[in-house]
């Protein structure tokens, strides 16, 4: 039923974000299913989830020889509903080698501080690592230094996901095995210098194959296969003074300056169930309606400027060809 009920969603956000005239009787029957549809996932499932608590493994017995490693990151206001998230990735059809939660300790105070629903799913699989606070930047950072080698998927902290998420993802992956697998992105214009609050976003039907234009948002599911992320990409100091706020701008310039490129799956979209009292649920919102997002995607075009000038000579090469 999980499933069924999150594809009906899908399909009804998709028409829904289809029609063009948002007065008509269509558009407002749709708004009103996609509410309700909502409301079962957070009221009826996440119940469902609090009766029947389950035991099973949600992490493979048998470790791959290339380990799939989910990763993500919270903070205290919405660590008493991170469990949530965290049951949605424990029932993946294809299941990971190993789902990794980084908190920042500054923010805790130890294990003791954490909800005890969460702190049960560690039997189950889930792993939570300390580390310090580099807000967002903490679901990427430490996990692809630790693990270069092995296939890391990041999700975020607010979300109910479909329990075939990695399935699909790993899937794509396999078909194009050196491109960054994602779910949603933004359309970057030809001109990279332009800033992020005029990037546009995807037609539903709009397919991406090794597109350098692509940004994912790294929060709706997004799979990085080894070395796609370049090294300098992991300077703390670096990071913290010119792009705190936006790991998937900062992760996004640096891929292209390796000339990673983006592929998302087709036919599905990133759009999970937001969880209810998640607060402010989407840092590019957060950051487009405050301007930071212009302002730092300008801090790391300034700082990689030389990189800048090679990449709008591959870009305009590309173009043109």
């Amino acid at each position: 039923m999980y499933m069924l009920m999150y594809k009906f969603y899908f399909i009804l956000l998709r028409n829904k974000l289809k029609q063009k005239n948002k007065n008509s009787l269509c558009y407002h029957i749709s708004t009103k299913i996609i509410g309700y549809i909502e409301a079962y996932f957070n009221l009826y499932v996440v119940n469902h989830y609090k009766k029947n608590p389950s035991t099973k493994k949600g992490v493979t017995s048998q470790k791959r020889q290339q380990k799939v490693i989910i990763s993500l990151t919270s903070y205290p206001k919405r660590i008493n509903t991170l469990w949530i998230v965290i049951e949605t990735l424990l029932r993946q059809t294809m299941k990971p080698d190993e789902i990794i939660l980084w908190l920042a300790e500054e923010q805790f105070k130890g294990m003791e501080s954490l909800p005890s629903e969460l702190l049960t799913q560690q039997k189950r699989g889930l792993t939570i690592r300390w580390c310090d606070d580099l807000k967002s930047h903490k679901k990427y950072f430490y996990v692809m230094q630790e693990y270069p080698e092995d296939i890391i998927i990041l999700v975020d902290d607010d979300t109910m996901y479909s329990y075939d998420l990695v399935e699909i993802l790993m899937k794509t992956h396999k078909k194009n095995p050196e491109d960054i697998i994602g779910t949603a992105c933004m359309i970057i214009p030809e001109d990279i210098t332009k800033p992020p609050s005029v990037w546009t976003r995807p037609r539903m039907n709009e397919r991406f194959i090794h597109s350098l234009f692509a940004q994912p948002f790294t929060g709706q599911g997004t799979l990085y296969p080894p070395h796609s992320i370049p090294q300098n990409a992991f300077d703390k100091k670096m990071i913290m003074h010119i792009c705190p706020y936006a790991d998937d701008l900062w992760l996004k310039f640096l891929s292209m300056t390796t000339g990673t490129v983006v592929t998302l799956v087709w036919k599905y979209r990133g759009m999970p169930i937001a969880i209810y009292g998640t607060p402010a649920s989407s840092l590019w919102y957060i950051n487009g309606q405050g301007g930071k997002n212009d302002i730092q995607w300008s801090a790391i075009l300034e700082q990689f400027k030389d990189d800048l000038e090679i990449l709008n000579k591959k870009i305009v090469s590309e173009v043109n060809s």
